[in-house]
């Protein structure tokens, strides 16, 4: 298990005006005394560095090891030869995908969307391309959810939704959404209290019923974070019957669980009917009203043992894993 550095911990927010003071204080130094925070740039980090100089000039980013793997593209830590400052460098056989992300990122600003920094071309080789953006030393949401050994607890849940429903609250006014939301497209920069971004965005669009579909797959990710998802089965028919398994789960989570403000909010977000699901505003209006609300014991609600949540008993969650995963 990670283990803390020894320091008083700083008052955790209780509304999105408090985070974003917060995030303006936080230092840049990491939280965790953990090897595998990838915040730092290691030895293995610099032996593939070398490795990588005869066929790759160094330039003015160092390539580090892997920290991410996509269908179509690779993210690999890299460090900035001027300052020694470290980035998260996106590279792809498929270089248009790579100007498309960029294309995106470059015009928008907000604090829960992962940073653009440049498009880099190092060189004739299109491959050799890397868009550079800020690098979230802590990993994915998916890493999180992942820990055995500590659930998320309340306040992490409530402030992880408020910072995503911002970012698709600005997203889909610009005319767009994500068209792929889960807890591996977002990425976290530090814990205590929670700080994450929403990345990849390469798939975004701008054309059909997508901003309710992306209100779905946030309410997915909110099952996740619950330690509610459904098992999700590998055979087709069972891919298109997960949306109706989702939303009938998230029904019966709500009967079971009567007055669980947070159920509730989850459970309109998987509404079946796309039409009938509430707006990213609406979604941060109810998220930030629950964030508000909390008392000191239900900020604290979960990190032990769970929720405290009655389960469906048809429709088992998906159980965490028995190691510790990062």
């Amino acid at each position: 298990m990670p283990s803390r550095k020894v320091q008083a911990p700083s008052p955790a927010p209780t509304s999105p005006s408090e985070l974003s003071q917060a995030r303006d204080s936080w230092s840049q130094s990491p939280d965790w005394d953990d090897p595998r925070d990838c915040g730092h740039w290691n030895k293995e980090d610099e032996s593939v560095s070398m490795e990588n100089v005869p066929e790759v000039i160094p330039g003015k980013y160092l390539r580090g090891t892997v920290i991410g793997q996509g269908g179509w593209s690779t993210v690999i830590k890299v460090k900035r030869t001027e300052d020694g400052k470290l980035f998260a460098g996106k590279k792809s056989q498929t270089p248009e995908q790579l100007y498309k992300e960029s294309k995106r990122l470059r015009k928008w600003e907000h604090p829960n969307i992962v940073k653009f920094m440049e498009l880099y071309k190092q060189d004739s080789d299109e491959e050799n391309n890397l868009l550079i953006m800020e690098l979230c030393a802590k990993g994915t949401l998916q890493m999180r959810i992942e820990w055995y050994f500590e659930p998320m607890g309340m306040l992490d849940i409530v402030s992880a939704i408020v910072q995503v429903a911002d970012a698709l609250v600005y997203m889909h006014g610009k005319g767009f959404f994500h068209a792929d939301i889960k807890p591996r497209n977002i990425f976290v920069r530090r814990f205590d209290p929670i700080d994450v971004a929403l990345g990849d965005c390469s798939d975004c669009k701008v054309h059909g019923n997508g901003k309710s579909d992306d209100i779905w797959a946030l309410g997915v990710t909110l099952l996740a974070m619950m330690g509610q998802k459904p098992r999700k089965d590998k055979t087709d028919v069972a891919k298109f019957q997960y949306p109706s398994r989702c939303a009938n789960y998230a029904q019966e989570l709500t009967r079971l669980n009567p007055g669980n403000a947070l159920v509730e909010l989850v459970s309109k977000m998987l509404i079946k009917r796309a039409r009938e699901r509430p707006t990213a505003e609406k979604c941060l209006d109810m998220a930030t009203r629950i964030m508000e609300g909390m008392s000191e014991d239900e900020k604290m609600a979960g990190r032990a043992n769970g929720l405290g949540l009655t389960s469906p008993e048809k429709h088992r969650p998906v159980e965490a894993p028995q190691v510790y995963h990062w």
